[in-house]
């Protein structure tokens, strides 16, 4: 929260050109990875949760039309999802958008599998979209595809107010990861983060310096 630019990007570039206005807007967080099965919907998902419990309306978004499985995570059917709206002809938005068990969480759903997924991100037709859900919700989150396997992560990230690559402790490789984060960074896309995931305390014990600190109210 506390690294979250002033301005929200896609209310600058697309939106009132004010700053003061695009301050409060949304801001956008996309979450991708190098390979599949890292954990990135795990991530992603604990994140809306960890928002939420701060009274922030959140957002979060199935970004993989081709293979997504956030839907499992909360028990909603894929169906009536991006990629249905992205495709639909006068469709409105709130009948894509879903409320979840958590409060102040919604979901939008992967939807049906279109054709050609990352040419509906690169439409006007997605960028309107995410202008107006800025206006609505405090975070959105949107989880992408890996970004060794589509182009999807990459155009989402163009839009983004920060954006996270996950990878798995002791299952990922090191240099597809770094090829990954050169991928971002040849298109202009800063990566904000590294998330590790599903690291053993045991093993990672040896490598910690064990420091601790007391910090409390002072008797002066």
């Amino acid at each position: 929260m506390f690294a979250m630019p002033k301005t929200s990007r896609i209310a600058s570039i697309f939106g009132n050109m004010d700053p003061a206005l695009s301050a409060k807007k949304g801001k956008i967080i996309v979450i991708s990875g190098e390979a599949p099965n890292i954990g990135k919907s795990f991530i992603a998902s604990n994140l809306a949760e960890t928002f939420s419990q701060l009274n922030k309306k959140v957002l979060i978004i199935d970004g993989d039309m081709r293979r997504g499985e956030m839907h499992k995570i909360f028990t909603i059917n894929q169906n009536n999802g991006l990629g249905d709206y992205l495709t639909e002809n006068d469709a409105g938005l709130n009948d894509y958008i879903h409320p979840t068990s958590f409060e102040f969480t919604d979901f939008m759903p992967r939807g049906k599998h279109p054709y050609n997924p990352a040419s509906l991100l690169s439409t006007d037709k997605f960028s309107k979209m995410l202008l107006e859900l800025v206006s609505i919700y405090d975070y959105i989150i949107i989880d992408t595809p890996p970004v060794l396997a589509v182009s999807d992560a990459i155009i989402t990230a163009q839009y983004a107010d920060k954006v996270l690559m996950v990878t798995r402790y002791n299952s990922s490789i090191e240099g597809q990861l770094a090829y990954a984060v050169k991928q971002m960074q040849k298109s202009n896309i800063i990566v904000d983060g590294i998330v590790l995931n599903d690291v053993v305390r045991g093993i990672t014990d040896k490598y910690s310096y064990h420091y601790s600190y007391a910090y409390g109210n002072s008797k002066d």
